[in-house]
């Protein structure tokens, strides 16, 4: 809403000026969709005016949704000590930023999902925000509180009120959430409290053309030869283009005696589907996938080929860069793994 303010005047000349007030009610179940980002070198008043705007749009220019998807409803300065934070020097300002997203659909995206992107993203946020965006804190479940099988899970609540934030051009009252935690069952358990594992074959998700092979939270269909699909329900030599068929932008064309072929864009894309499956890396290159979310037991394959005597090949680990962690690498022309289940207490 835009409120004109009445015309003020030293009898020579006259100022008016425009206010533009925008109101967002938080509820409980917008915070158990929110994060907190970690900016540094940044203080309250300089973050108002003019870096508020512009990082409201970075977020949603990385995360590809409509600008006011983006909801920002608290800035504190954070008191922690910096050295316990990976990447902070002891006289370093932080500024702890709270938001939640809402996607096209006007749906909140899973605090888990935005934390897990905006990470991935980090580079890209910095660069587009023009301001330092810090590890997480990612301390909340390092102890790994919750019992059997349940995951532990960052989570924000109300606290309190604040007084009014100002700068030269932005007036901002946010609320006080505090960091806690829930314990939630996830996908692929069971029981009162969490404590059988599912075996998800168990209903035979991949039909008579596939072999259903379990894993921690899921199930992935090894397909016969002839087969495709989530579930080997797309016979290839006799279904028709549908979507999703052809991958990274491959178009599906029909064939006059049944089955489809998909034409791939230029690149190193893979047939039948234009997959990538191979990728060759050179000097400080690399690329980076969502975190692997099993906590007990996975499985995990992979073909190599390198002249270098040194070179990391997997890194999976906290937010934070510290505590749990797998490191696959070539150490002297050795392979070598590396893991950590975390630190006593």
């Amino acid at each position: 809403m835009s409120v004109p303010l009445s015309p003020h005047t030293d009898g020579i000349h006259s100022v008016t000026a425009q206010c533009t007030l925008q109101v967002a009610i938080i509820t409980d179940e917008m915070l158990s969709h929110s994060i907190t980002l970690r900016l540094g070198g940044v203080s309250q008043y300089h973050f108002l005016s003019p870096l508020m705007p512009l990082f409201m749009r970075a977020v949603a220019q990385v995360l590809s949704i409509p600008p006011p998807g983006v909801v920002v409803f608290s800035i504190q300065e954070d008191n922690e000590t910096p050295s316990l934070i990976t990447g902070i020097t002891p006289d370093m300002q932080i500024l702890n930023v709270s938001l939640l997203v809402q996607d096209h659909e006007g749906e909140f995206l899973p605090s888990e999902t935005l934390r897990e992107l905006l990470y991935l993203n980090r580079t890209l946020l910095a660069a587009l925000a023009q301001q330092r965006v810090l590890p997480f804190d990612d301390n909340v479940c390092l102890r790994e509180p919750c019992p059997n099988y349940m995951l532990c899970v960052s989570a924000l609540r109300f606290d309190s009120s604040a007084p009014f934030l100002a700068s030269d051009t932005l007036l901002f009252r946010p609320i006080l959430p505090v960091g806690g935690l829930r314990c939630r069952c996830p996908r692929g358990f069971a029981g009162e409290y969490c404590e059988t594992e599912v075996d998800l074959c168990y209903t035979g998700p991949c039909g008579e053309h596939g072999f259903c092979q379990s894993h921690e939270g899921g199930f992935t269909c090894k397909c016969h030869e002839g087969y495709t699909g989530p579930h080997c329900e797309i016979a290839l030599r006799s279904a028709r283009c549908s979507s999703g068929l052809c991958k990274n932008g491959g178009v599906c064309v029909n064939l006059l005696v049944g089955g489809f072929h998909c034409e791939c864009p230029p690149g190193a894309f893979e047939s039948p589907h234009c997959t990538v499956t191979t990728r060759a890396f050179n000097g400080e290159s690399f690329l980076t996938f969502r975190g692997l979310r099993q906590r007990f037991h996975f499985t995990l394959s992979l073909s190599f080929a390198t002249r270098e005597r040194n070179g990391l090949l997997l890194y999976n680990g906290r937010f934070n860069g510290k505590h749990d962690f797998i490191v696959l690498e070539v150490t002297d022309e050795q392979v070598q793994l590396t893991f950590s289940a975390g630190i006593s207490f």
